[in-house]
């Protein structure tokens, strides 16, 4: 019987060595297998089959090195950059010698550009090049290194020894096509890329660099024109090379041609609506609104149950000034939708168009109905951030935006704003650190670069902006963004040498962006070559949705030569076309105002008004012309006519409450203070003016309530809030509070006379009448003139 058991076990022991032994293989056997599977479906960007594998491969192997790396490749294609060098940390931590990781995480770390990302990146090269398997990529990576700290020579003398070697090394080529582009070296940038597009015969990257050289540098359109057509051949299912190619012959005035591109497009897929819209803008811009405009109005007709097409109908109207048009579509949306995904998307959109006319209260309404259905919109919560910036509520703001963050960390927008927002609050390390942040969460988003280097040039850190333009320019050449950036600071340094060029640059980064004219223009007129500078202005207005600024330039510039006969010329050759033309019809009151005919350009005032009620300018300019005149009963009339019409009231009831106060009409400015925060209770000028107004020329039982609107600038920086604020305090009383605020505010800004008379008034009160007389000494010998001087005066005399 022992026996037997002793069989029995060793029997049962073998058969488990054995399970074990033929587990294993099948283990190693399911792993490869998923690898193999998630490799394919990457390479076929079915990105989330490829992860299934790749997680698969995990849960077999938790400590499989090339599971991870794999992963990080998809996650990088996905632009999920984070996630990927974490991925990629992760192979190198299991496995040291993982050459692939550490060649793509040496590359994201020169893409972000940092200081502490180049120090990262440099160790990893390093450790490659030790290892003895440098490869043709890693040793690219390096030259961009080297070209990206400043050793441009070495950089290029690598490059070119690189691609003589390996022609397929795309990203070695473009970055040495960039240099010898930068250097002037066209036929040399022309020879490089045609060699590389036979080395690469289905490289877009290429190709897409080559039209732009034969297009923008040699303007050999009709080789531009060859590789741009060789591309959609290449890939003729990608829509976006058919926008480039449309977009090449809108360039080059063949319309028929882009049109055609653009209507093949559409047949190719008729339910991308982004086709219809591309086609729309094209029309709009090209050929003609009207004909833009019944093309969307049949699309809609044909497609009623597609509310993008209504939303895209919003966003023309929009931006061809159609703004009420605009407004009552989303209104429509609204009702048909309530809080369906259409119903939400209309009330954000309109709340954002409220928040750019300044109707705070509009946008408030909205926004906050989309927070009571959807704490967490991140549209909502930005839109609402914005207004919190806007009343200079730092702290709700920064609320708000780290809810949108949290949930979108590559959002740049929400990260600029939060860097405010930490300004705002005096938070300046965290405002930077937030900047930063946003280029190692989306360093492939050029706006994070532009973000931080526009905060660096805030700070007059200008060799910092530089470093940091320069570096992401090796990525983003052709970010508008970036060299709008630069060419504000080179023009700030006074190199004007640079300023032409880099101006050019960004015209044929973004040729459809009417700003690069105008600053083209601007730059010609400080020339005064008159002639270039009209040309620039005149691009800029056939560019422009809204035509108001180019043709202002244009007017401006006339009658800075002294040519007014020029300017009321071409005022008038658009309103012999368009007669009810507002914005010629404004300028035209500009021009006779400037010539002194007072009368007639009432006229044109008037006349504008009409034409477009909504516009606050011909209100205010027309009242400025009786205030003038010290008519002030005119000017009055005039706003109250105003307020009936502006769906925007606050500028207008600004104006109106500076003309009461000038009158010592104080009653009446506070009616008006009280109006306008009863449209938007956030208006932080007016509360503070009300407050100062009540604490200065109101009954001793407004203390009060100017305490209570004075107490919102707690949190706020300013100091005539923080003026306000204290002040309340003092004549409600608590003088040591007063003091403990005002002290700040005078060392911020000594000059300043009431802040002296009210720190002056608030130390006496408790106590420190040596200090007191100091202050108050400095405030009534000011020639400022403030409310309260002859009581500072007074209570000097008598200490």
């Amino acid at each position: 019987m022992k026996q037997i058991l002793s069989k029995l076990t060793k029997f049962t022991v073998m058969a488990i060595v054995i399970a074990s032994i033929v587990s294993c293989g099948g283990a190693e056997e399911r792993k490869a297998k998923y690898l193999e599977k998630g490799k394919v479906y990457l390479q076929e960007k079915n990105y989330d089959k490829a992860k299934i594998e790749f997680k698969n491969v995990i849960q077999i192997d938790p400590k499989f090195a090339d599971a991870y790396f794999y992963m990080g490749q998809l996650e990088e294609r996905k632009s999920e950059i984070r996630k990927a060098v974490g991925l990629y940390k992760k192979a190198i931590e299991l496995d040291p010698n993982h050459l692939l990781a550490k060649i793509k995480l040496s590359r994201i770390y020169v893409m972000a550009g940092t200081d502490e990302t180049i120090k990262e990146a440099k160790i990893l090269l390093d450790e490659i090049k030790k290892s003895g398997n440098e490869t043709a990529e890693a040793e690219v990576i390096k030259a961009t290194l080297e070209y990206k700290t400043g050793a441009t020579h070495q950089a290029i003398k690598d490059l070119e020894r690189i691609v003589a070697k390996d022609g397929k090394q795309v990203e070695g080529v473009l970055l040495l096509a960039s240099a010898y582009a930068k250097d002037k070296k066209m036929e040399k940038t022309r020879d490089l890329l045609v060699k590389a597009a036979e080395d690469n015969p289905k490289s877009i990257d290429v190709r897409m660099l080559l039209a732009r050289v034969y297009a923008n540098e040699l303007r050999d359109m009709d080789a531009g024109e060859k590789v741009l057509l060789d591309m959609v051949r290449i890939e003729p299912e990608s829509y976006s090379l058919q926008l480039g190619l449309a977009a090449f012959y809108s360039r080059v005035h063949k319309y028929d041609k882009a049109e055609k591109v653009l209507r093949d497009a559409i047949v190719q897929d008729d339910e991308d609506v982004n086709r219809y819209l591309k086609l729309i803008d094209f029309l709009g811009t090209r050929i003609s609104l009207k004909q833009a405009e019944d093309e969307l109005k049949a699309f809609i007709k044909s497609k009623p149950d597609l509310y993008v097409l209504q939303f895209a109908q919003v966003q023309f109207y929009y931006a061809y000034g159609k703004k009420t048009e605009a407004k009552n579509i989303l209104k429509k949306i609204i009702t048909e939708k309530a809080y369906e995904v259409e119903g939400t998307k209309a009330r954000t959109l309109l709340a954002k168009y409220m928040l750019e006319e300044g109707d705070l209260k509009g946008a408030k309404k909205y926004v906050d109905e989309v927070i009571a259905e959807y704490p967490n919109d991140s549209e909502a919560l930005l839109i609402s951030s914005k207004l919190s910036l806007a009343s200079l509520d730092a702290l709700s703001a920064i609320n708000g935006l780290r809810t949108v963050i949290k949930s979108d960390p590559k959002n740049a927008e929400a990260s600029l704003l939060l860097a405010q927002a930490y300004e705002l609050n005096g938070d300046h390390s965290l405002a930077e650190n937030e900047l930063k942040k946003s280029i190692e969460a989306n360093p492939v988003n050029d706006k994070t670069h532009v973000n931080y280097a526009r905060y660096l040039g805030s700070k007059g850190r200008v060799d910092d902006a530089l470093n940091v333009i320069d570096k992401a320019l090796v990525y983003f050449k052709n970010s508008y963004g970036l060299l709008n950036i630069k060419l504000k600071i080179i023009a700030s340094q006074g190199k004007e040498s640079e300023v032409l060029p880099l101006l050019n640059k960004m015209e044929q980064a973004d040729g459809r962006n009417a700003e690069v004219n105008i600053l083209k223009g601007k730059y010609f007129a400080s020339k005064r070559k008159v002639d270039k500078a009209i040309e620039q202005f005149e691009l800029a207005y056939k560019k422009s949705h809204d035509k108001y600024k180019p043709l202002q330039l244009i007017v401006q510039l006339y009658m800075a030569n002294k040519q007014p006969q020029k300017a009321i010329q071409r005022l008038q050759a658009n309103l012999d076309k368009k007669p009810d033309d507002a914005n010629s019809i404004y300028l035209l009151g500009k021009v006779y105002l400037t010539q002194k005919k007072v009368t007639q350009a009432r006229k044109q005032f008037v006349r504008a008004s009409e034409v477009a009620q909504d516009w606050v300018l011909p209100y205010t300019t027309l009242a400025s012309t009786y205030l003038v005149d010290k008519n002030t009963d005119k000017a009055l009339s005039i706003y109250k006519d105003a307020l009936g019409k502006l769906s925007n009231k606050a500028p207008v009831q600004m104006q109106m409450a500076s003309i009461y106060e000038s009158k010592k009409d104080f009653s009446a400015a506070m009616k008006i203070y009280q109006n306008i925060l009863s449209d938007n209770e956030n208006d932080v000028l007016a509360a503070n003016n009300y407050a100062s107004l009540l604490l200065d020329f109101g009954k001793p039982s407004d203390v009060s309530k100017a305490l209570e609107l004075a107490k919102k600038f707690e949190k706020m920086q300013q100091p005539a809030l923080q003026d306000t604020l204290a002040w309340a305090y003092a004549k409600s009383g608590d003088n040591a509070k007063a003091v403990e605020i005002l002290k700040p505010v005078v060392e911020k800004a000594p000059k300043i006379a009431v802040f002296r008379y009210h720190l002056g008034y608030a130390l006496y009160q408790v106590g420190d009448k040596a200090a007191a007389k100091s202050h108050l000494e400095i405030a009534s010998s000011s020639a400022q003139d403030f409310s309260g001087k002859d009581k500072a005066t007074e209570l000097l005399k008598s200490i």
